[in-house]
């Protein structure tokens, strides 16, 4: 009772102690809620703003998660900085390529014996980014501090030094060694990585128009003739080169026509075949394969797929088809950039993002990739099977899959899925590997049938014998 009285009196006490609302605003709180929706205001002009930037961008900063994921290396310039991104480390981190920079700018602008003639064409370069300079920031998915004359000598210099390595590599595949930047030549593999890094672009009109401003032709004729060397230089640096080579073999008279962004939407562009469908919408969960280990109990194998590109994946007759892919450093730059731009860039089809996740599956530990480079699948040239393995992993890790886009793998995962549940495939993937493997037991085994089979035709033929002579 004593406890029923206490709260009764606890109650009374908070009633006593309540203030009803008063039914009007102080003036305080008026200016606090007008302060409040002021700020509501500008976070709503801050998110249309992200809106309009996103889209036209299309140079990213890679997402955290995926950094967080791979790691900052392979996503970050080792040697030369290009655009706006890591601009503030030139003269600290990336001093030797600035002077290459430089160089190179000045050995184009000495083409021109003429003094006059070089001012000139500096002028011309410097006035043109000018007019492009809107449009150029509005590639970028995020603001930067680069202004002023300091900005049109960024985009002039960097342009100029990737149109001149492009030139004295891609072109004819092999340095000219009457040229005074040969002495260079010896850095031009350090750069391949570094100009395929989605941090480290330039708009690819930019390249256009510089090109066109320092050969003295039209915007029309630079386009095939500057596209064309670029993919000969990347072709030059990557160990599979046949997609990028069929693709410039394929598209040759018309590939002024197409559309790129920059440098990594080129090559990313060129190692995706015409020939494949962005596949249809999935509704349920992301497709779903497991590793190799686990198919082969099923008795599905893989060998390595003849077609260009290796994201030309097939599955036909219980074979997996894989084109060949060497993973080295380049390799893992190129698919893990691709990959960031496919997550990013919400307008791009998501070809890699599907790769990199079928490759997830397939892979497991170091086994499942000592088995495909068995198989002729993976040439790795990372340190050991472990290390591949865990790029693979987490290259395939926390990716999102726009419904909208398709899954273009998704016929072939339903097709091993399939073949992997059926209870047929597995007796028969089981037989095969006690016997066919196995040599004395198939011996053993055809020795039974056939001592079965002869003793049957022996009490067959002594049957008839019988019924013959009654």
């Amino acid at each position: 009772m004593q406890q029923l009285f206490k709260i009764y009196e606890d109650e009374e006490s908070l009633r006593a102690n309540y203030q009803t609302p008063r039914p009007e605003f102080t003036q305080q709180e008026l200016n606090i809620i007008d302060e409040q929706v002021t700020k509501y205001s500008e976070e709503a002009k801050k998110l249309q703003e992200e809106a309009d930037r996103r889209s036209t961008s299309c140079i990213y900063r890679v997402l955290p998660r995926l950094k967080k994921i791979n790691g900052n290396s392979l996503y970050e310039p080792n040697m030369v900085s290009i655009g706006p991104y890591y601009y503030n480390l030139r003269n600290e981190k990336f001093k030797m390529a600035e002077d290459c920079k430089r160089k190179c700018f000045g050995s184009l602008l000495v083409r021109n014996r003429d003094q006059a003639m070089q001012i000139n064409t500096y002028k011309r370069c410097l006035q043109r980014i000018r007019e492009l300079e809107v449009d150029i920031r509005k590639c970028y998915s995020e603001e930067f501090e680069v202004a002023g004359i300091e900005f049109l000598e960024m985009m002039v210099l960097d342009a100029c030094f990737i149109i001149e390595i492009i030139e004295m590599v891609g072109s004819l595949g092999q340095v000219d060694f009457s040229e005074s930047l040969a002495a260079l030549e010896w850095m031009v593999p350090y750069f391949y990585r570094d100009f395929l890094l989605l941090e480290n672009q330039i708009p690819f009109f930019v390249l256009e128009e510089i090109y066109t401003l320092t050969r003295n032709i039209s915007v029309e004729g630079s386009r095939p003739k500057l596209k064309l060397a670029a993919l000969g230089l990347f072709k030059n640096g990557m160990k599979r080169s046949d997609s990028i080579l069929g693709f410039i073999i394929m598209n040759f008279d018309n590939i002024g026509t197409v559309t790129v962004l920059h440098l990594l939407d080129l090559v990313r562009s060129s190692l995706i075949p015409s020939n494949i469908p962005q596949g249809k919408k999935f509704l349920s969960d992301t497709p779903f394969i497991h590793c190799i280990s686990k198919l082969r109990l099923a008795g599905i194998k893989v060998s390595p797929g003849k077609a260009p590109s290796l994201l030309e994946v097939k599955f036909q007759r219980g074979v997996i088809k894989v084109p060949n892919i060497a993973i080295d450093d380049l390799m893992r730059c190129l698919l893990l950039n691709c990959v960031a731009f496919e997550q990013c860039h919400q307008r791009s089809s998501k070809y890699f993002t599907v790769y990199a996740t079928f490759l997830d599956c397939l892979v497991n530990t170091s086994e499942d990739v000592e088995y495909l480079g068995k198989c002729n699948v993976i040439d790795n040239y990372l340190a050991d099977d472990s290390e591949a393995a865990d790029f693979i992993n987490r290259a395939g890790k926390d990716l999102v899959l726009n419904v909208n886009h398709g899954f273009y793998l998704q016929k072939l995962f339903e097709d091993v899925e399939k073949h992997y549940k059926n209870r047929w495939m597995w007796k028969w993937a089981n037989f095969k590997r006690e016997y066919f493997n196995k040599p004395w037991l198939l011996l053993s085994a055809a020795g039974g049938i056939l001592l079965v089979v002869a003793t049957s035709f022996q009490a067959v033929m002594a049957f008839l014998t019988y019924k013959y002579k009654n």
